[in-house]
C-alpha cells in the first residue's frame, strides 16, 4: 500500500514542529543549569532553589512534549517510515533533561552542605557547563534544519560533534583538578557526579545529533 506524498508531508511537518517544541524546552533547561553553575562560581547562592524549580518545571514541559510526539508517532503508525528514528530522538532529548535535573540536585547539595570549592574548580565547572550549553544549542540548530534538507543537517550535526569534543577535553581537565584538590571524599564524589552529568548531557546531545543525521538520510 502507498500513501499520498501530501499526507506524508503533513505528518512530517507536524512531527518536526513537535520536535522543535521539545528541543526548545531542553535547551532552556540546560541554559538554566548553566546559570545555576555560574551563580555557584560567583558565590551568588540566593537563587539556587529558583533555578532548581525552573529546571524541574522545564522537565515537566519537555516530558509533555515528548509524550505528544510519542502519541503522534503511535497514531501515524507505518504512515511514517522513519518513525523509529523519531522515537529514538524523543527518548534521547528526554534523557538530556533528566541529566539536567541530576546535575542541579548535586549543585543544590553543594550549596546546602556549604561545601568549599576553590576558584579553580568553580571556574572549571562554569567553563564545562558553558560548552555543554553550546553543544545542546548546536543540536537545536540541527533539529530545526530537518525542514531544509540533508546537507544542512549534516553540517549542523558536525557542529554538535565539534562542541562535544571540546566538552570532553574540558571534562578531562576538571576531573584531574578535582582529584588533585584532595578534598574530603564526599565532596570529591559529589563533584565527580556533577561533572559526569554535565558530560553526559553533551554525549547525549551527540547521540541525538546522530539521530538527526539518520533522519536526514531517510528523508
Amino acid at each position: 500500500m502507498t500513501f499520498p506524498r501530501e499526507k506524508e508531508g503533513h505528518i512530517l511537518r507536524t512531527v518536526h514542529a513537535i520536535c522543535q517544541d521539545h528541543i526548545r524546552r531542553v535547551v532552556e533547561a540546560v541554559r538554566e543549569l548553566t546559570n545555576m553553575v555560574f551563580d555557584l562560581s560567583e558565590g551568588n547562592l540566593k537563587n539556587m532553589e529558583d533555578h532548581f524549580a525552573e529546571i524541574k518545571r522545564l522537565k515537566t514541559e519537555a516530558s509533555e512534549h515528548r509524550q505528544t510526539l510519542l502519541n503522534e508517532l503511535a497514531e501515524v503508525g507505518m504512515l511514517l517510515l522513519n518513525r523509529e528514528d523519531f522515537l529514538r530522538l524523543a527518548v534521547q532529548l528526554g534523557e538530556i533533561v533528566d541529566y539536567c535535573e541530576g546535575a542541579a540536585y548535586r549543585i543544590n547539595y553543594i550549596v546546602s552542605k556549604k561545601l568549599i570549592l576553590s576558584n579553580t574548580i568553580k571556574t572549571g565547572l562554569f567553563n564545562l557547563s558553558k560548552n555543554v550549553l553550546k553543544t545542546v544549542t548546536n543540536l537545536r540548530e540541527a533539529i530545526f534544519s530537518l525542514n531544509y534538507g540533508s546537507s544542512r543537517i549534516i553540517s549542523m550535526a558536525k557542529n554538535v560533534e565539534i562542541a562535544e569534543y571540546i566538552v570532553d577535553e574540558i571534562f578531562r581537565e576538571i576531573e584531574v583538578k578535582i582529584i588533585d584538590a584532595k578534598l574530603e571524599l564526599g565532596t570529591t564524589l559529589i563533584l565527580r557526579d556533577l561533572v559526569n552529568f554535565l558530560e553526559d548531557i553533551a554525549d547525549k546531545a551527540e547521540d541525538a545529533s546522530d539521530s538527526t543525521r539518520i533522519l536526514a538520510l531517510g528523508a
